[in-house]
């Protein structure tokens, strides 16, 4: 019964984000059709439970960038999208993955909280958060702007967890430099605020630029960025074989989820961690994502 009851709840749910999807995104876009591509030096997943619903189902993966100018390698802890509401099963799950974990740095890309989210989870899952010995940063994705995690209450609540939260600036993390960008949708941010942060990342060093909407992408790419990283689109959370992703947001352009490359400027696009419109995936499960920067 309780499963009839689920599926039910999720069919309203779908036919209530069809509506939405039909006024603030994209339904069925081309490039979601594409399959995702993997990391220039490979990409693995291993999943961290065997929950039966795919949305409870996190997967670690692992992507490996060989980079210039490196010196050792680095693991760099990508989390986005998480799109908290409240307390649960689902939080404890993803907290006491997170705590195992050994990064180098963690990067949250936008949308750790969403609609009714109450501080309390939100301090759950920033409580779990991995020390990371070059530091701990996020940006603002459109549902922090949405949501009322305004920067300054937000960036407070970030900081009493060694979070820093970065508003169009860069920062020089030693062996690599670090940006972070403003929300292309909701920010929103533009193109001279891109061009600006981008000029102050560290010269001389593998730059990472961290910015929610992976449609900025196609501002950054260029001289002096070789990695950015994103999320927003879900991967499209549900994706309909040869038909794509039955919905994704505006400000995803072409990069739905996966890898892409635009001369010496790589762009990777994370499933995330949570969902929206609907509590359903499929054929895309949750992502924790570990980026692994090899020296070339």
């Amino acid at each position: 019964m309780r499963r009839i009851q689920n599926l039910l709840r999720g069919g309203v749910y779908l036919a209530r984000g069809t509506v939405k999807a039909v006024q603030v995104g994209h339904l069925f876009p081309e490039g979601s059709r594409r399959v995702p591509a993997p990391a220039p030096g490979g990409t693995t997943e291993a999943a961290l439970n065997a929950r039966r619903r795919e949305i409870d189902r996190f997967m670690h993966s692992t992507h490996r960038l060989p980079l210039a100018g490196l010196d050792r390698e680095l693991r760099l802890l990508h989390l986005t999208d998480a799109h908290v509401r409240s307390g649960g099963r689902w939080l404890d799950d993803l907290a006491g993955h997170l705590r195992s974990m050994t990064p180098d740095a963690v990067l949250l890309t936008g949308d750790m909280v969403t609609k009714h989210w109450t501080e309390e989870a939100a301090r759950a899952l920033l409580a779990a958060l991995p020390e990371a010995p070059l530091g701990r940063f996020a940006v603002m994705g459109n549902w922090e702007h949405w949501a009322g995690a305004d920067p300054v209450y937000w960036g407070r609540l970030l900081a009493e967890h060694d979070v820093r939260l970065l508003m169009n600036e860069a920062v020089d993390l030693g062996p690599i430099g670090l940006a972070g960008t403003d929300d292309l949708l909701a920010g929103p941010v533009s193109p001279e605020e891109l061009a600006a942060t981008v000029a102050a990342l560290p010269a001389g060093k593998p730059a990472v630029v961290m910015s929610h909407s992976p449609a900025a992408f196609d501002q950054l790419a260029g001289p002096g960025v070789h990695l950015v990283l994103s999320g927003h689109a879900h991967g499209g959370q549900i994706r309909v074989p040869k038909a794509g992703s039955f919905f994704v947001p505006k400000g995803t352009g072409d990069y739905v989820a996966g890898w892409f490359q635009r001369g010496d400027s790589h762009l990777f696009v994370s499933r995330g961690i949570g969902w929206s419109l609907a509590p359903l995936r499929w054929r895309c499960p949750p992502e924790i994502a570990e980026i692994v920067l090899t020296p070339r």
